[in-house]
């Protein structure tokens, strides 16, 4: 999830003009060569129960390749083009997805200037259709421009000015959300974030959840999510167990506690990072021709969480994404639509 960060100008690959109509006319509004095709948006939601998705903003027209994917994107795109933006967009709005979580490298980064733009698509689309798409960021701990507490909190607290106002930045409950991945990873520590919050967040006006499975990060953050989608559970046939087991865990913390924190149970479709030059420890998830991503919904829905985290939407080189693939086209929207609608109620 952590490997490319570029973005330039995109163009559409030239694929069967039927498959690339297909994915439009069932995922709303797109520019197929040039013409315009628009589809209402009938998808209600229930926006206590978020379904949020992971979003990458990184990517460039040279970064498409078999040689470290598993399989390619229907239209072959860059992160920073508008038309993709808004494309992404109406792809998971169809889907019932209510946000992304896009990762963030740092104030100034191509991934916080195509966050801008996510911004302002999500406010034309809600002109359009009224449907509410609001998103967050997700802190990577590890960027290089984020490590180091003075970092930090510079950077927190430029996310907190340039973005917490906004409409379509993602709040619950009053409160703006953001998610920070691998808080205790590379030497930090929670005597490290209990400081970085204390400085920028001292009221806990903000929901802050942490990736991990140590029930400790509760003592700082206010809600865990696996960005893993606890994978075990789905290659050992226990995906349910895993799932009960987090939210049983972080209720009796509460009970302790006195506390409300937030279980966000996580799904995936699949993955596969076997290709990603110079990664140790890859593995694979299959993806079963769905069954895989529908017993990660059933598991995650069965643990009465408070949030929905997919992994991803467009992480590509993990092979985690529910983007049209040239492999599966739009089957995993298809899914998502169909698994976010039981979610909703």
């Amino acid at each position: 999830m952590h490997v490319f960060n570029h973005a330039f100008k995109a163009r559409l690959l030239a694929l069967p003009t039927v498959l690339v109509i297909l994915v439009s006319v069932l995922y709303g509004e797109t520019h197929i060569y040039g013409k315009q095709v628009s589809t209402p948006i009938v998808h209600s939601v229930n926006p206590d129960r978020l379904v949020l998705a992971f979003y990458y903003a990184w990517y460039r027209q040279t970064d498409w390749c078999s040689c470290h994917m598993s399989d390619m994107p229907t239209i072959r795109y860059n992160s920073a083009d508008d038309a993709t933006v808004e494309r992404q967009i109406n792809w998971a709005a169809h889907a019932g997805i209510t946000g992304f979580i896009n990762s963030w490298w740092g104030v100034g980064d191509k991934t916080d200037m195509n966050f801008v733009k996510l911004l302002a698509h999500a406010t034309s689309l809600q002109k359009r259709t009224g449907y509410r798409f609001a998103s967050t960021l997700y802190f990577e701990s590890d960027a290089p421009a984020l490590r180091g507490q003075t970092n930090m909190v510079k950077s927190l607290r430029y996310i907190a000015s340039h973005y917490s106002d906004n409409p379509h930045f993602l709040h619950w409950h009053g409160k703006p959300v953001l998610f920070f991945w691998n808080p205790l990873g590379n030497g930090r520590t929670l005597a490290l974030w209990t400081s970085i919050r204390r400085q920028v967040d001292p009221g806990h006006k903000w929901l802050w959840s942490a990736e991990g499975v140590d029930m400790n990060l509760l003592n700082v953050f206010d809600g865990i999510h696996l960005f893993s989608a606890g994978y075990w559970g789905l290659l050992h046939g226990n995906m349910a167990a895993v799932d009960k087991g987090f939210r049983n865990k972080i209720n009796t913390y509460n009970t302790a506690h006195h506390t409300q924190k937030i279980w966000a149970a996580g799904v995936m479709p699949g993955y596969d990072d076997t290709r990603i030059p110079g990664r140790k420890g890859t593995y694979k998830v299959p993806r079963n021709n769905g069954a895989t991503y529908r017993t990660s919904w059933n598991a995650a829905i069965g643990s009465g969480p408070e949030w929905i985290t997919i992994t991803s939407f467009n992480e590509w080189f993990e092979g985690a994404m529910i983007e049209p693939g040239v492999t599966y086209a739009t089957q995993y929207l298809t899914i998502t639509q169909q698994e976010s609608r039981r979610w909703h109620g």
